[in-house]
């Protein structure tokens, strides 16, 4: 008997139910999905993909599907996704409605695990909801000028520097760069350190940031002076300075994302806390406080 696609209800508790039973399964190929390797941003979410035995598949499933298939897509070449995830949907599909048929749904343990699924999509929801409110413009803005308020300006420096093994290798080479050879060129050439391949460059940092003996020369020196090689436990190093400045926040952009991710933290946090305090909590083997009412 065909089954009523039209019922958005019920297709989604199919949709849920086929994510319960076939969680592990292996999708077999098929000629579908070309279309699914556009991103899932340009997708029209009730398009439908494909029907099996009457149950629409849409492009809302699919990308329901690309989080619940996050860990097995890796291992999955890019261009393949799409097939994978309509395969995937698919068989599912087809499964549960052979489950379903056979009385599964009657199964305790299956409806324990449908309202735990359902309770998991209500607190998503809901969590995710409660972090939009809270990451607004004018709380990004709030929370980025408490954060800086106390912000603790310091000297620091942009400095590059060449690594090697021995004292003989780094005089030899400082030789080379009172000679007249570029600095930036040498470190490529000799230095073991990662920053060979930028010239040896360090970027900018405070003097707390490097082993004392780096960052007492690199803080003594004028810019543009290259130094005597220096001893550290890592080997001998030759510095150049490239720059002196006094620190700065970091600009309100440059660290929006972390911004937002605090506030709705905090904002999920305090949601659960509140409602932890409302809630009347008993576990079991716990003693009802005075005058309150044992959970029933």
């Amino acid at each position: 008997m065909m089954m009523n696609s039209s019922n958005p209800a019920r297709r989604m508790r199919h949709l849920a139910a086929a994510f319960l039973l076939c969680g592990a399964l292996v999708p077999a190929a098929s000629g579908f999905a070309k279309a699914q390797e556009t991103t899932a941003a340009a997708m029209d979410p009730s398009e439908v993909i494909v029907t099996v035995n009457g149950i629409e598949i849409t492009n809302a499933d699919v990308h329901m599907a690309i989080g619940e298939l996050a860990e097995v897509l890796r291992q999955v070449p890019p261009q393949q996704h799409g097939e994978y995830i309509v395969s995937f949907l698919t068989d599912i599909t087809l499964v549960s409605q052979e489950a379903e048929k056979e009385g599964f749904t009657d199964n305790e343990d299956f409806k324990r695990q449908l309202a735990f699924l359902r309770n998991k999509a209500l607190v998503q929801a809901k969590l995710t909801a409660v972090g939009e409110a809270a990451a607004t413009d004018e709380a990004i803005e709030a929370r980025y000028k408490e954060a800086i308020k106390d912000f603790d300006s310091k000297e620091e420096v942009r400095a590059r520097h060449i690594l090697v093994k021995t004292e003989e290798e780094a005089k030899s080479i400082k030789a080379e760069i009172d000679g007249g050879k570029s600095f930036e060129d040498l470190a490529k050439e000799h230095s073991t350190d990662g920053s060979s391949q930028n010239g040896g460059d360090l970027g900018y940092f405070t003097k707390d940031m490097m082993v004392a003996p780096f960052g007492e020369t690199a803080f003594s020196m004028e810019v543009g002076q290259v130094s005597d090689p220096v001893k550290t436990q890592f080997g001998w190093h030759l510095i150049k300075l490239e720059d002196k400045r006094m620190s700065s926040p970091p600009q309100l952009e440059e660290v929006r994302a972390e911004v937002v991710r605090n506030l709705i933290q905090t904002a999920r946090r305090d949601y659960i806390t509140g409602l932890r305090e409302a809630a009347n909590i008993i576990r079991k083997g716990d003693e009802p406080a005075e005058g309150q009412k044992p959970a029933e």
